[in-house]
């Protein structure tokens, strides 16, 4: 009987560990951080998930149940910081710090918990690759309304005409795969959303940048 109640405690000991585990988790998840002083700790290929608060961000917000809009991901360019995205109209880099004041709802900074460091200048290779290319309109149209009325979003993507034009969160998950990390496996490319990105297993929030 003594054992029995032993086992008893340590397992609502270890519950109550896991527990802190998770709430700990969570408080530096949604912990606000100075860009200035994790500037240097983020890397090549970290994921930046945007909550924008514009009318045109808060429909994909809507239409995706998501509290994110945009996706990109951050490279170091020499000594600055940037953002990679694909954004009307087309993929740019922009200045990180521009990207943090710009969107007031936050920008949330996620890392792969995959090992992923030999393999950053090849993401950052293909990243650069397709700067340029246009934003795809009838992409996002197709995908929105794929949301909206709940079809499939797994076949691949047969609007041959835009294959060369993405979408945000398109263009993070190629970048990924062009490593061959799959971050959203159920989903084609062209029907992942900034969420889809966010609830990936192989990623971890750090916290959301201000300025």
């Amino acid at each position: 009987m003594t054992r029995v109640g032993d086992e008893d405690v340590s397992v609502s000991k270890g519950q109550a560990e896991e527990k802190k585990i998770r709430e700990g988790k969570m408080e530096s998840q949604s912990k606000e951080l100075k860009y200035d002083d994790v500037r240097n700790q983020i890397q090549d290929g970290d994921v930046l998930l945007h909550r924008g608060k514009t009318l045109v961000t808060l429909l994909i917000r809507l239409f995706t149940w998501s509290q994110y809009s945009h996706a990109g991901i951050a490279v170091w360019w020499n000594d600055r910081l940037m953002a990679m995205e694909s954004i009307w109209p087309m993929v740019i880099v922009n200045p990180l710090s521009q990207s943090v004041r710009r969107y007031k709802g936050g920008v949330d900074w996620f890392c792969c918990v995959k090992p992923v460091d030999d393999k950053r200048p090849e993401m950052i290779k293909f990243a650069q690759k397709e700067l340029g290319h246009h934003f795809s309109l009838p992409k996002l149209i197709s995908f929105l309304f794929k949301f909206l009325f709940r079809r499939r979003t797994t076949e691949e993507d047969r609007l041959k005409r835009y294959e060369k034009a993405l979408i945000c969160s398109e263009y993070v998950a190629r970048i990924y795969k062009s490593v061959d990390i799959d971050l959203v496996k159920y989903k084609a490319d062209r029907f992942t959303s900034p969420a889809d990105i966010a609830n990936s297993p192989l990623l971890e929030k750090r916290g959301i940048l201000k300025i």
